[in-house]
């Protein structure tokens, strides 16, 4: 049983490896890296009570 179990891991993380290799996109080319794209988001203003100063 422990040679199957061996060899299924083994096999196992193969494929892993193979699946990671083949699906992280290429950053070698010139325009494969990632560029920064500046985003400003308008959140709104949350109504909130104010303390009253004069009860």
């Amino acid at each position: 049983m422990s040679k199957q179990l061996a060899l299924s891991s083994a096999f196992a993380t193969f494929a892993m490896a193979a699946m990671v290799l083949l699906h992280t996109p290429d950053h070698g080319g010139l325009g494969g890296g990632e560029a920064f794209v500046p985003v400003q988001v308008d959140a709104p203003s949350l109504d909130l009570p104010q303390p009253s100063f004069f009860n």
